[in-house]
């Protein structure tokens, strides 16, 4: 039984991983997209930025992609294991 709940943690663990990664980048090709929009509708006002990966250096923008990063390389974390990941870092 023991063995049994050991393995449905494990399984969980990898399964939040592989929903964090896939969420998570879903949402930052959103975000990115995104820059876009605000250049368009910027545009409409009358200045705007010549280019739209410019937006991502303002704070509130740059503070969403990267704690949207950080969920990414959380994920991967997970799905790969701490131990796992030492060893492909460590050899």
């Amino acid at each position: 039984m023991r063995y049994l709940w050991k393995g449905w943690i494990e399984m969980s663990r990898v399964s939040l991983g592989s929903f964090a990664v896939i969420v998570g980048s879903l949402v930052l090709s959103l975000e990115l997209y995104g820059l876009k929009i605000i250049q368009g509708l910027e545009i409409q006002k009358g200045s705007w930025k010549s280019n739209a990966i410019d937006y991502a250096k303002e704070m509130p923008i740059s503070l969403a992609i990267w704690i949207t990063i950080a969920v990414i390389i959380y994920g991967i974390i997970l799905t790969l294991g701490i131990e796992r990941l030492n060893k492909l870092f460590t050899k």
